[in-house]
């Protein structure tokens, strides 16, 4: 007769849920980089109506520098939010720990870095441009 000690392990698996939630937060996380990435170059357009110089404005009214900057470094983190957690789903999903996390975290750094860098557009903007 076998004790109970030595029957062999069942293997619960990991719930649907935890498959489920991350493949959709990935799918999200793709539809949001993809459409932030079409759109990042119309913001170079956005300093158009200032002419060939800065002109008389002030700050960053005008700095076409300052918005290729923001553009650059909007597509990076697009890239490196994205990219990477991919990659850490890929790494959970071996070592049976929670995924849903890394997507989560891509999202809201996509997000956030896409609020951040319309804001420094809008503040590029001439006070009078568009009217």
């Amino acid at each position: 007769m076998k004790s109970s000690l030595d029957s062999p392990r069942r293997d619960t698996g990991r719930p649907t849920i935890d498959i489920v939630v991350p493949v959709i937060l990935l799918a999200f996380g793709a539809v949001l980089t993809l459409t932030v990435l079409t759109h990042a170059g119309q913001f170079s357009s956005v300093t158009a109506d200032c002419g060939s110089g800065s002109g008389p404005f002030t700050g960053l009214e005008c700095n076409s520098t300052a918005l290729s900057v923001a553009v650059l470094a909007l597509i990076a983190v697009m890239i490196l939010s994205y990219v990477p957690s991919v990659g850490m789903v890929i790494v959970s999903l071996i070592r049976k720990k929670v995924i849903f996390l890394w997507p989560l975290a891509g999202v809201i750094l996509i997000v956030v870095a896409f609020y951040l860098a319309t804001s420094l557009a809008g503040m590029t903007v001439p006070t009078g441009a568009g009217s």
